[in-house]
């Protein structure tokens, strides 16, 4: 069996190519005839003119190694699917598209309102008896208001949680009416001025939920009216955020009681620009990215 049968038969019967079928030996085969012939070429033109040498011996190396390679990179390229149209990318529904960076479902949701006071949360008494994400939601609303010295006390409980993810404004109504990162949440809502920024960024969006248009002063802030549904096609979020938009909310069925994650820029315009779902950047490095 000579080096190119070799290099096949372990191409095709390689556990990690599953069953043998006769699709994946053809194009084994192909691949194997390109590599004999580089191989070839490569190893015969030394001798035009040249006597035989060590340096020939090494040059005969090199072919061989060179034909495996070429096998190898024939058949891998033979192998590879079609890559899918941006058109098609494009008249997806963002649900489907792999684009959405998704609220975690099983995460731990601390529900605050003005009254809650966070010295008696289990999850501030003993932090480590919790590991999964957690999502703070402020719920208020126009007559209740929130303290912004006691928001401190809660961000500062949670600067140093690293499973601290979101930070989600819903009125009395649980109606959607702003999104913070926690990256920023952790840093600016605990360093100095932070009762001022608490204060700009969810007290006065809850006494006049056009004021949450000022979220978006915050990398990866949204406001009320940064939403988008899922069942929107990709086109459509591309069109919003050529309005300015950075980041938009995803709604389940565009209904603002249901936020299930949100859709960047840079993501939606990777996929547009190469015709394929960008790979997920991980959410922690997003918000390290935040901060």
């Amino acid at each position: 069996m000579t080096g190119a049968d070799t290099l096949g038969y372990h191409l095709c019967a390689s556990p990690a190519n599953g069953r043998v079928g006769n699709e994946g030996m053809n194009r084994v085969a192909v691949s194997a005839a390109v590599g004999v012939a580089v191989a070839t070429v490569a190893f015969a033109l030394p001798f035009f003119g040249l006597q035989l040498s060590p340096a020939i011996m090494m040059t005969a190396a090199a072919a061989l190694s060179l034909g495996a390679a070429s096998s190898i990179l024939t058949s891998a390229l033979m192998a590879k699917p079609p890559a899918k149209g941006r058109a098609d990318l494009m008249s997806q529904r963002l649900a489907s598209s792999g684009l959405i960076t998704k609220f975690p479902k099983d995460a731990l949701s601390l529900s605050i309102r003005p009254e809650t006071r966070p010295e008696l949360l289990d999850a501030v008494k003993n932090p480590d008896k919790y590991t999964k994400d957690i999502v703070v939601w402020l719920r208020g609303g126009k007559e209740e208001k929130f303290n912004p010295v006691v928001l401190r006390q809660l961000f500062t409980a949670l600067s140093r949680r690293e499973n601290f993810q979101h930070v989600i404004l819903t009125a009395r109504n649980d109606e959607f009416i702003g999104y913070i990162p926690a990256a920023y949440a952790r840093t600016d809502f605990c360093g100095p001025n932070a009762e001022g920024r608490i204060t700009r960024y969810v007290v006065d969006v809850f006494t006049d939920q056009a004021n949450s248009v000022n979220l978006r002063e915050i990398l990866g802030g949204a406001g009320k009216t940064d939403v988008i549904s899922d069942s929107a096609d990709v086109a459509d979020a591309i069109k919003r955020m050529a309005g300015g938009f950075k980041r938009l909310i995803v709604l389940h069925n565009g209904y603002h009681r249901k936020p299930v994650g949100f859709v960047d820029f840079n993501e939606l315009m990777s996929g547009a620009l190469t015709g394929t779902v960008p790979k997920p950047l991980g959410l922690a490095a997003d918000l390290r990215r935040s901060a």
